[in-house]
């Protein structure tokens, strides 16, 4: 896997081989970045960080920092080799445990971004929404994967601005009602 633009346009991002890792196809992650038209200065927040291409894009394209919750060891230690090789200590800060429970030591907390790529099956996405606010974690846009054949119930205060499909991947654009 390659990351697609910006600065480390090109580098190898090296995927661990562990169950349940399945990095968000270089179609996928194009078609966001293009909908979000530029991260330039923005603080980002990545639940479920698996492989962490959506994090190094997001520092390549101009993020300010991105912050990755991942409960896998073996992945964070990945992380911490990536971050070290591509010159990101200071931009891409890691948490290692169960992400609704990092959540809580980022009480309080805004981010211009929330990504999330839960484990599918799990239904786990529809609960996202009340992690964050449980944690008081503000955002102005949450970005949850999921398979596409999946139509997921949002719980009340949040609203789908859109959703866009992408083969078995689908993309839900969410935001705080009233916001």
């Amino acid at each position: 896997m390659h990351i697609t633009a910006g600065r480390l346009r090109g580098r190898k991002v090296t995927v661990p081989d562990i169950p349940g890792v399945r990095p968000t196809p270089s179609k996928v992650r194009q078609a966001l970045f293009n909908i979000l038209g530029g991260v330039e200065g923005c603080e980002i927040l990545e639940l479920f960080s698996g492989s962490g291409l959506m994090a190094l894009e997001a520092l390549s394209r101009g993020a300010a920092s991105v912050t990755s919750i991942e409960k896998e060891r073996r992945i964070v230690a990945g992380f911490v080799a990536m971050r070290r090789n591509f010159e990101l200590q200071d931009d891409w800060h890691l948490l290692c445990g169960d992400v609704q429970k990092e959540l809580g030591h980022l009480h309080g907390r805004h981010f211009d971004i929330v990504f999330a790529d839960p484990p599918y099956a799990k239904g786990i996405s529809e609960q996202l929404p009340l992690w964050l606010d449980a944690a008081g974690i503000t955002c102005e846009q949450l970005i949850i994967e999921e398979e596409s054949r999946v139509v997921p119930v949002w719980p009340a205060g949040w609203t789908e601005r859109q959703a866009r499909r992408y083969g078995g991947t689908c993309l839900h654009f969410l935001g705080k009602e009233g916001a």
